[in-house]
């Protein structure tokens, strides 16, 4: 019954994405989008793929920029990218396929399938992986265990390097993002199910979806029509072992298959209500508090609706896929520049997804302001939060940040003498402002922030 209900989930997908019939309501906001996906992805640099659906109708289904920048071919609608973090779905709903099966209990703790693991790991259930919940250190931070990522590695390594790392929090006490909590669930789909990881999930979903353009990127060799991943610059990325990333991230696909996949997994084409519930649900703390993480989907709340989230980052590649189930929205953005992130791909498409759902209507192209020196200098200087740093500098007659990821200094534009934004996204901006004590504070924002979610506030120093 659930291989019937997911075949009719690909005939439904194939109507879905035709180009839309009669969509002339939407037009209006379809030409600001495209415009302001234009403007954040010249056409001569890497760029994206955008595919955006509401209520069963393809809305935009387009490609901005170059697939590859040598050659000069532009990026198409059906290009392959790498989907990162995105498969954690794919890697949650096996396991909630073997919790049905009556093969796997969430609460059992992974000592019974890994019965090596330290004391330490005695409280670490398989749904403290799924929530990364389970305190397991992310080891690709480990500067040692960087040195050796471009070699070859098994998930049993991967796992002893998790090992040999101390936990960051006692099981269930801390939210702490870790794709090697995938990679032992996706240990424990083979160990369950007899197979090999990806050729389970072909099995139990990829071919009864018609998903054709997914594939499992460690075995897949040379994939037909993918795209060239970028680092700013923009140059050639430097990509670590596609090894690194089982369970976690394994998997290249298409916006069209992971649109079908989102139809599918949210119209209960693939697990029954349950699972399907638990997958969208955050996580909850010993404390009680919450996290805005289910089982490989991220769920929040915007103006006060469901908003569902997932998101993949890899060297040269990131991807963003957004589901508003009142408004049946989807949109799917897969980039090939590292410059992406600068430019908010989560925001952009929480504002793409946000218009064409009918919640924010279009914004006007922004009129920068030129203020003077005097006014600029005013902003200048270091601000901190924790361990995290922006520095502010005046050249040139703009403002400047410096992006701590790789030190480089981006303009800024002025809305105020309080505001300013970044000249290729003006969805994300910054305002500044002063504490309680008087002393100088800025905060970056987003223009259609999610319900409680909002930056941390610097001070100047």
């Amino acid at each position: 019954m659930q291989l019937l209900k997911a075949a009719s989930a690909a005939i439904l997908l194939t109507s879905v994405l035709m180009p839309a019939a009669n969509a002339a309501a939407s037009n209006a906001e379809v030409e600001v989008i495209d415009a302001e996906l234009t403007r954040l992805f010249p056409a001569n640099r890497p760029g994206a793929a955008v595919l955006v659906i509401k209520d069963g109708v393809t809305m935009l289904n387009k490609g901005y920029g170059l697939a590859n920048v040598e050659l000069n071919v532009p990026i198409r609608p059906d290009h392959v990218f790498h989907a990162a973090s995105v498969g954690k779905q794919f890697t949650a709903a096996a396991i909630m396929k073997l919790v049905e099966d009556g093969k796997l209990n969430l609460q059992t703790p992974i000592r019974q399938y890994f019965p090596n693991v330290p004391a330490a790991w005695n409280d670490i259930t398989v749904e403290r992986l799924l929530q990364h919940t389970s305190g397991i250190a992310n080891v690709f931070t480990d500067a040692g265990f960087r040195k050796q990522a471009f070699e070859e590695h098994t998930p049993q390594q991967l796992l002893d390097q998790a090992i040999a790392t101390p936990l960051l929090a006692p099981p269930g006490t801390a939210y702490a993002y870790s794709s090697v909590n995938y990679t032992l669930l996706g240990m424990i789909i083979e160990q369950l199910s007899g197979e090999k990881y990806e050729a389970y999930l072909a099995r139990q979903f990829f071919v009864p979806l018609g998903m054709t353009h997914t594939y499992f990127i460690h075995t897949a060799g040379l994939i037909k029509d993918m795209v060239t991943p970028y680092e700013r610059g923009p140059q050639l990325a430097v990509r670590w072992n596609s090894s690194l990333l089982f369970g976690g991230g394994s998997y290249a696909s298409t916006n069209a298959d992971l649109v079908r996949w989102t139809v599918a997994l949210q119209g209960g084409a693939v697990l029954k209500p349950a699972s399907l519930k638990a997958m969208n649900t955050q996580a909850t703390l010993q404390d009680g508090r919450r996290v805005p993480y289910g089982y490989g989907i991220r769920p929040y709340t915007l103006a006060g609706q469901p908003y569902l989230r997932s998101s993949g980052d890899v060297q040269g590649f990131h991807a963003e896929v957004v589901y508003i189930p009142q408004s049946k929205v989807i949109v799917s953005m897969m980039s090939n520049s590292d410059d992406s992130p600068q430019f908010g791909l989560p925001s952009t498409a929480r504002r793409i997804a946000t218009i064409v759902a009918g919640n924010s209507p279009p914004l006007p192209t922004p009129t920068p302001q030129t203020l003077a020196d005097g006014v600029l200098q005013q902003r200048a200087g270091v601000y901190t939060q924790g361990n995290e740093r922006y520095t502010y500098q005046v050249k040139d007659g703009r403002l400047q940040v410096q992006y701590p990821a790789d030190g480089k200094w981006l303009p800024l534009l002025a809305l105020s003498p309080t505001e300013f934004y970044y000249e290729a996204n003006s969805n994300f901006r910054i305002r500044f402002g002063s504490g309680a004590d008087g002393r100088a504070t800025s905060q970056w924002f987003d223009i259609a922030p999610l319900d409680g979610d909002a930056d941390p506030v610097f001070i100047k120093h």
